[in-house]
């Protein structure tokens, strides 16, 4: 019998052979004949990519199935090259083995790379019960969701596993973040994401505060201080700039106790000279989070980090607290919301917050994805320092369930083309398609060909010819 991802696979296929939008794709660019044989062959090599995803969700269920009757996991290791570097691979059953294998490591990066098709499912599935997640650099980067970053939380569900989201962009509030998940097809609770905004209102919110804040940030923060009954104090709204009249001039409001200052793309010289002055007099410095920037794009976006040191710099005062990660605050709330630490596995982009939050909160197990910010040499950085490591490195999240992102962006996108034809929409339909070629690596002129090798290939795995 068939597994049903299997079928639906099949079914997709049949409906892709169809599909006029891969005919308009193909014409533009071949002639009649080369055009038949170009569509047969992108249709082959489609339902190829779809049943060998649809295989390994299939034999990742299987494995599910099997660890959870397993009464003792087994550890097990095998060491394959990849890209040139020895790479040894660090897939464990269990927490007592993961830990073992970083105290024994012979201080290289390599050695706490995973490479197996597995990724550490069995480990997961055996010794982990809630996953914190970063979202920025593991989940999307900027709005783009990372590929088979979806499936990868939905097998994660279905497996029993209680996810949390937690995150140092403090530009949006719970609410928004729920409805960013839903805008790329996620959903998720209110009560599942815990953000540096959210943890910068509720510390506030412990101290008993019944004072203004000033806000330098994201209207995220703003909201959850609205969502918690605390007043904010405009400052100087959006004001630019602050000559030295005006700074002789500068109304502090005398209820402002606290500025609390994050990410704001719209810093002016006027909002730091209000914040210094306010710090200056007596009011509570929060800061979100850390994190220097976000890697987005052409490169480090700057982050929250770079806006508190200066802010630092100008009052001469640094901040109470860190609201976001790495703080033992954060770590408090996520326990008040009954998350064993010992039983959590940690995934992040960094190591400067992600993996010392894991770290400094007893995690089971940190796992860093390269996905983000942080590289080999980072972590080879912060051997040669002393600094914290992660447990286990991974290309990506789908990598570290044992999915394939390539095969899952595929299937995605017959997904998208479906409905899209259900709606009546073909444009947008040509244009996703347009774009998943150009993502393979398909040319848009008369280059746009098969390999040779891979075509056969394809062709042959059905068992068919053209």
């Amino acid at each position: 019998m068939s597994h049903p991802v299997q079928s639906q696979c099949r079914s997709r296929w049949m409906n892709l052979k169809d599909n006029p939008t891969c005919a308009w794709v193909v014409s533009r660019s071949l002639g009649n004949a080369a055009s038949q044989f170009f569509l047969a062959s992108l249709i082959m090599a489609t339902a190829f990519s779809i049943t060998r995803t649809a295989a390994a969700v299939s034999s990742a269920s299987r494995r599910v199935t099997s660890v959870r009757a397993a009464v003792k996991p087994s550890a097990k290791a095998t060491t394959r090259p990849i890209n040139d570097r020895r790479r040894r691979v660090a897939h464990f059953a269990g927490r007592d083995s993961c830990r073992a294998v970083v105290a024994g490591a012979t201080g290289s990066a390599d050695d706490l790379l995973v490479d197996d098709e597995a990724g550490l499912l069995d480990f997961v599935a055996n010794d982990v019960d809630c996953i914190v997640m970063d979202c920025d650099g593991v989940l999307w980067q900027g709005d783009t969701l990372l590929p088979g970053v979806r499936e990868s939380i939905q097998l994660l569900r279905e497996m029993g596993k209680r996810l949390v989201f937690v995150t140092n962009n403090s530009n949006k509030s719970r609410r928004q973040y729920v409805h960013k998940f839903e805008k790329l097809g996620i959903f998720v609770e209110k009560e599942e994401v815990f953000s540096a905004a959210f943890a910068a209102a509720a510390y506030l919110k412990t101290q008993k505060f019944a004072k203004k804040a000033m806000v330098i940030g994201g209207q995220g923060i703003v909201d959850e201080l609205n969502e918690m009954y605390l007043e904010v104090d405009p400052g100087v709204f959006n004001a630019v700039q602050c000559t030295e009249m005006d700074w002789e001039e500068l109304d502090i409001d005398p209820d402002c106790g606290a500025v609390i200052v994050g990410q704001d793309t719209s810093f002016t010289y006027a909002k730091l000279a209000y914040a210094s002055l306010a710090i200056q007099r007596g009011a509570v410095f929060v800061a979100t989070n850390p994190d220097a920037g976000d890697a987005i794009g052409p490169g480090l976006m700057p982050g929250a980090g770079a806006i508190v040191a200066s802010v630092e710099k100008a009052s001469g005062v640094s901040p109470e607290i860190y609201a976001g990660k790495p703080s033992a605050f954060l770590l408090e709330l996520l326990k008040g919301n009954h998350v064993d630490m010992a039983r959590t596995l940690v995934v992040g982009d960094r190591l400067d917050t992600d993996i010392t939050f894991g770290r400094a909160g007893g995690a089971g197990a940190t796992v860093l994805t390269l996905s983000g910010v942080c590289g080999l040499e980072d972590v080879d950085a912060a051997m040669e320092e002393g600094g914290d490591i992660p447990d286990h490195i991974v290309q990506s999240l789908p990598h570290m369930l044992g999915l394939n992102p390539e095969d899952a962006a595929a299937i995605e996108f017959v997904e998208d083309d479906q409905e899209d034809d259900r709606e009546g929409d073909n444009t947008a339909s040509r244009d996703d398609l347009d774009d998943y070629l150009d993502d393979e690596g398909f040319a848009d002129d008369d280059d746009m060909l098969f390999d040779s090798v891979d075509d056969q290939e394809a062709r042959d795995a059905f068992g068919g010819r053209i």
